[in-house]
């Protein structure tokens, strides 16, 4: 059969194996020298398995050129977080004004960062500053500009939506009557680049509102940050509830979730995608799904954590990526390249007391994915049938920070190597230096590059985490999930750090002092990429 398989043109082979998964065509590719051949002096489909490889979706801004071209940009969009990495500073900026804080750690100090626009809420307004070289969307807001109802306590841009959206919560509630439906907070949507009401929202301000099943007096907070989904919006106001908004037809929807909250514990939501809710505890992680914005959230998955100390349970900070899903109207702000969800990580942050105890737990979200979250019944995972395939555990210490993009991981560490596998490293100094190192956890990259620890290799230091025996939990923590490493070595001064941002191609590093804002956008040195594609 193989042999009446190459009795057809070139061309047409071609095109019969484009259609396969990549998974497939490298299984053909190992079958025999003529399949190998064939793979190898396509350029198409080299394209398509480097894509795949590298956990990448292509966008439609890269639609208008040839694939040699594409192919050429996804090699240097690759290249970029390599070994012997070295950041030229691109733009250096300070931000003065008498309202900003004049300790980094006040709470009314919150960054963002999507697609070039880093984003800031303070006590006097919004501020949103532009480091694209192609758009000039820096705005600033008066705080009473923001909002019509009330002064706003949770905020989020998403640039390629060209979309604000503005929480503004009610505070104290007084629950007199079960039936009755009470104000839980308000939410805006406004156009990111003209300051009014964004002409696609149904309305200029969304009631939020909520049912209490006891009479009482509550108070209303959120559990993070919203989170936004092309037509859609999540604020998540208790660990009971989630408001999901249709903020383009008007549409609200609380959704009830099992009462998680216990004594003395702690959740976090992260929402995967329209459909895909994520509840993070201190002993689980439950994925719920939604089959429409009008239907109840179905426990599908449970995958179970070791068990924690009681007498050291940690604040819980989960790190993850932006989303890049759904249409975009500002399609110049959209990468070439945006990660695929089977391609990226969350961090679970974990700090806890004493703070020799705190630790990160990296995790694959290919366990938020897949057929098992069509299972009918709510399945439950230990997790040694999990955990060490699909984690990485790390000793941490509050001081340093964390930002996610895809598969890599920015990290800001008192060396300048790499830790050996389970060392517990020092704090910060304020008064020293942080060096930044980019951890990479995609595992079909790792594996192409056939290299684990060769110091001499001028590519990938691919590295395994070790076990983690001190840590919050009560049983040692071992992974099995390789990474790779590099670091740079120029140091950045601590004082003042407050947040970091990694991007595609670009870091920012945010350092707030009394009045002033430092901003520093630092971006890799371009290696160059040779024509060899290495299987």
């Amino acid at each position: 059969m193989a042999i009446e398989l190459f009795l057809f043109p070139t061309e047409l082979i071609w095109r019969i194996l484009s259609i396969l998964a990549p998974r497939d065509i490298c299984r053909c590719a190992i079958t025999c020298r003529a399949f190998w051949n064939m793979i190898q002096n396509s350029v198409h489909i080299q394209y398509q398995l480097e894509l795949y490889a590298q956990g990448f979706i292509k966008t439609a801004t890269m639609d208008s050129i040839d694939v040699s071209r594409e192919m050429s940009s996804l090699k240097r969009s690759t290249s970029l977080w390599r070994s012997g990495l070295h950041l030229n500073t691109v733009l250096e900026e300070r931000l003065m004004n008498s309202t900003f804080p004049e300790h980094p750690s006040l709470p009314w100090l919150r960054f963002g960062m999507k697609c070039g626009l880093l984003w800031m809420l303070v006590q006097s307004g919004l501020f949103i500053r532009d480091y694209n070289t192609n758009t000039n969307l820096s705005r600033t807001w008066a705080i009473h500009d923001l909002s019509s109802q009330r002064r706003p306590n949770f905020l989020i841009v998403d640039p390629l939506q060209d979309l604000v959206v503005i929480v503004s919560l009610s505070g104290i509630i007084t629950v007199a009557d079960t039936e009755q439906d009470y104000h839980a907070f308000w939410v805006e949507c406004r156009s990111a680049s003209s300051q009014h009401p964004h002409p696609d929202s149904a309305c200029a301000s969304l009631e939020c509102k909520h049912t209490f099943d006891i009479r009482g007096v509550y108070h209303v907070d959120l559990i993070g940050e919203p989170a936004i989904y092309e037509n859609e919006s999540y604020e998540r106001a208790s660990a009971t509830f989630m408001q999901a908004i249709d903020w383009r037809k008007g549409y609200v929807k609380s959704h009830l979730f099992p009462d998680y909250y216990q004594q003395g514990s702690q959740h976090q939501f992260y929402v995967v995608d329209q459909r895909t809710i994520v509840v993070i505890g201190s002993s689980f992680i439950t994925v719920h799904t939604l089959q429409d914005i009008d239907g109840s959230p179905r426990p599908r998955l449970t995958y179970l954590l070791p068990k924690c100390h009681h007498s050291s349970f940690p604040f819980m900070i989960v790190h993850a990526s932006p989303s890049f899903s759904g249409t975009a109207p500002r399609a110049d702000l959209m990468p070439g390249y945006v990660p695929s969800l089977e391609s990226q990580i969350i961090v679970l942050e974990l700090i806890s007391r004493p703070r020799t105890l705190s630790i990160i737990l990296v995790i694959d979200t290919v366990i938020f994915s897949g057929a098992a979250l069509q299972s009918e019944t709510h399945v439950k995972i230990p997790w040694s049938d999990w955990g060490p395939q699909h984690t990485c555990c790390f000793p941490h210490d509050p001081s340093y920070q964390i930002s996610v993009f895809g598969s890599k991981m920015a990290y800001t560490l008192p060396r300048d190597h790499s830790p050996e596998p389970g060392q517990r490293l020092e704090k910060l100094s304020a008064a020293g230096h942080f060096y930044i190192h980019i951890w990479d956890f995609n595992k079909r990259a790792i594996t192409r590059s056939g290299n684990f620890y060769n110091p001499d290799s001028p590519d990938l230091l691919v590295r395994k985490p070790g076990g983690v025996v001190q840590s919050c939990f009560d049983e040692e923590i071992i992974s099995n999930h390789p990474y790779t490493a590099t670091v740079c070595r120029a140091p950045f001064l601590t004082y003042g750090l407050r947040e970091l941002f990694l991007e595609q191609d670009r870091l920012i590093l945010t350092s707030v002092q009394p009045g002033t804002v430092d901003i520093q956008v630092v971006s890799p040195v371009q290696m160059d990429v040779g024509s060899d594609f290495t299987h």
